[in-house]
């Protein structure tokens, strides 16, 4: 009897702990972005003003016509950003004569560090028509909560790493939220989606 009851007890232990891994591998912070409902079912996006790596103020407005590529990250980011933002620099390469119906914009997350003349330097990594943005921090933590951005940063050592949202956001021509797309998507893959989505706007401009 008792040793049923110990095998009782070793299963129940057994499901409680794998119940718990569960549900902390699956859990996202409430920023998280996770599908096209929730975009729609909260006040999303819009414009906003932030200084470029030449310090004067830049508006999304001022790329209205063109589609709208945002990445939000920070300059000392380990891999994820590097990763993201080379892709997306590959895609618009691979673009050739439909490219400049793109315009990379990368928003830090972290201005305390990343002022104008570091994004500057930064900017040389990828593709030369990246807009790179930063701003002072309560400028920074409103254009993150219009576009539903989590970041928080973490000790690492005598310093910190910042995580955040990794999504590459898709805005169209009036600066409208389309999609959001894995940071880690194939240069090829996310080739395909631009020119997807460069067809459909023809399409409509035709009809």
């Amino acid at each position: 009897m008792n040793k049923i009851r110990w095998l009782i007890y070793i299963f129940f232990i057994t499901f409680l702990c794998g119940l718990i891994i569960y549900l902390q591998s699956t859990k996202k912070p409430i920023s998280y972005v996770m599908d096209k409902q929730t975009i729609e079912t909260k006040a999303f996006g819009g414009d906003f003003t932030l200084i470029n790596t030449s310090g004067a103020s830049f508006s999304m407005h001022e790329i209205r016509g063109k589609f709208a590529i945002l990445y939000f990250g920070y300059t000392f980011c380990p891999d994820i950003c590097p990763l993201g933002l080379s892709n997306i620099s590959k895609a618009l390469a691979s673009l050739e004569r439909d490219r400049d119906q793109f315009v990379p914009i990368f928003i830090t997350v972290d201005p305390k560090r990343d002022t104008s003349d570091l994004l500057k330097i930064y900017a040389t990594n990828f593709d030369p028509a990246f807009i790179m943005l930063t701003g002072s921090n309560e400028v920074i933590e409103s254009v993150k909560d219009q576009y539903h951005v989590y970041a928080k940063s973490i000790a690492h050592g005598n310093s910190y790493l910042v995580d955040h949202s990794t999504y590459i956001y898709l805005l169209d021509r009036n600066g409208k939220f389309i999609k959001h797309i894995p940071h880690d998507m194939e240069p090829a893959i996310m080739k395909k989606v631009f020119v997807e989505l460069l067809t459909k706007s023809t399409t409509k401009i035709k009809q």
